[in-house]
């Protein structure tokens, strides 16, 4: 049994782990330019019932994407692993990636080609698989000043992958094969995007974007066509929009200093409502990084970065 005057330099010990742990956890947050500032004490709102997916092993989901009709895929930032979440809530080690995956997305095929946004050495990694195994092929950006693909989204009706870069604050749009086609929203047109979906029927990219309060340009979500021209502007009561999904009549928008998803109209450019709340209990969010949501349409998957979980928001109605 440890002596009474040797349990106090142990507590100190042990305290001081949890803060380096917790301070760990908030510079992977801040280094990708996020905030991470919330206080611990839930709202006082009232979510409805959630499904709350097993954390597991993830510790800081930042990006979701829908895989097929039965599974999501996670990119965990902290632990340099793409997850793959079945509908039954439990996450499992997809396949590790090189570094810091920011972001991730694939093109469908008889050899499926991933497409992983890797913030360590500010690449777009393609990893394909060989004889079962998922093998690293090619960093695009490594030899051209590097990109940091915040989101990213392959569309196979276009055969094109849409990136939003960080770096540049502009959103680049590749061919299947990596060669850059284009750029648009640079110039300030777009101040500091995050987050992007494609909607290649109406010819409409969906950027979100945090927006300069320093220069008076307020967060928005920023429509262009498929030409890489401006359309329109949907402004709210956003803070710090981040993550997007589409439906043919609405946008869901992940806002992370809200910690609330929120629904908009798109033929009004109406917000309509809201789901979840500030805090860490169930149906609770802390800083919500992305959305998707499921092929039956009832039910929305929310990268739940600070609860290191994700967490299954049901819809009011069905969409």
């Amino acid at each position: 049994m440890l002596k009474p005057n040797r349990l106090y330099p142990l507590f100190r010990r042990v305290l001081l782990v949890v803060l380096l742990c917790l301070l760990s956890q908030s510079q992977v947050i801040a280094g990708m330019g996020l905030d991470f500032n919330f206080g611990g004490a839930d709202s006082s709102c009232t979510p409805d019932t959630p499904l709350v997916i097993t954390p597991g092993p993830i510790a800081s989901p930042v990006r979701i994407t829908v895989l097929d009709a039965q599974s999501f895929l996670i990119a965990d930032y902290a632990r340099n692993w793409i997850y793959r979440v079945g509908l039954d809530g439990v996450p499992v080690r997809f396949f590790e990636t090189d570094g810091s995956p920011l972001s991730v997305t694939f093109r469908p095929s008889r050899r499926i080609t991933y497409y992983v946004g890797n913030d360590k050495d500010k690449t777009i990694d393609i990893y394909k698989s060989k004889r079962g195994e998922l093998i690293l092929r090619k960093k695009l950006f490594s030899k051209h000043g590097g990109v940091q693909a915040l989101d990213m989204v392959y569309d196979a009706r276009l055969r094109q992958l849409f990136v939003v870069d960080g770096l540049a604050r502009e959103i680049k749009v590749l061919r299947r094969n990596g060669r850059l086609l284009k750029s648009f929203g640079g110039n300030m047109v777009l101040a500091d995007p995050k987050g992007i979906a494609v909607d290649a029927v109406k010819g409409e990219v969906f950027v979100s974007d945090y927006g300069d309060s320093t220069v008076g340009i307020p967060a928005s979500i920023k429509v262009f066509n498929l030409s890489g021209d401006l359309k329109r502007t949907i402004t709210g009561n956003f803070s710090r929009p981040q993550g997007l999904w589409l439906t043919d009549s609405k946008i869901f928008v992940a806002d992370n200093m809200l910690a609330q998803i929120l629904e908009f109209d798109r033929d009004t450019d109406e917000m309509t409502t809201s789901y979840g709340c500030l805090g860490s209990s169930d149906g609770h969010l802390l800083l919500p990084m992305d959305v998707a949501l499921d092929a039956a349409g009832l039910n929305l998957y929310v990268a739940d970065n600070r609860n290191m979980r994700v967490t299954v928001l049901p819809l009011t109605e069905s969409q």
